[in-house]
């Protein structure tokens, strides 16, 4: 199997597998994406704009998120007090305990995967991710000759 055809169905595997997880915990990945940022941000707390640079997502795909959020009480939306066009996204305190809640349940699992590698596999796996990332992100597809650009890595 390719290998970018096999990252990408064990992403989506993973991706089904911690929505199925968290749903048994009144949430799902993209809640704990959007309270993980906005928990780990320094006051103000991150503009909506921030959140869904750090996603991937459009401001629109976020705002819907953000409106549920709001609604069921765990974030709230401030005007930024130096620019009122930027909304300030923070946690309430349902949100704060929500998100302690499923940081213990993600930390949890995390260990349980990590414990099915051995120290070296993990290592190696940590290294092989590190790369494969930064290749995506230095490599322009539209202009990069795949045959030229494996020989050139393998060399350096």
């Amino acid at each position: 199997m390719p290998l970018g055809r096999q990252l990408a169905l064990t992403n989506k595997a993973m991706q089904h597998w911690v929505d199925d997880l968290l749903a048994q915990h009144g949430s799902s990945l993209t809640t704990w994406i959007v309270l993980h940022h906005a928990a780990a941000a320094p006051p103000p707390g991150l503009s909506q704009k921030e959140i869904a640079d750090s996603m991937h997502v459009g401001g629109p795909a976020l705002v819907r998120h953000l409106d549920r959020l709001e609604a069921a009480g765990l974030v709230r939306r401030t005007r930024d007090a130096g620019d009122r066009r930027v909304t300030r996204i923070t946690l309430t305190a349902a949100g704060k305990r929500h998100h302690a809640e499923l940081q213990s349940v993600m930390d949890a699992h995390d260990r349980a995967m990590r414990a099915t590698l051995t120290p070296t596999e993990l290592r190696h796996l940590q290294r092989a991710l590190d790369k494969l990332a930064d290749y995506v992100r230095t490599t322009d597809v539209r202009t990069t000759d795949p045959e030229t650009d494996a020989h050139e890595r393998t060399r350096g």
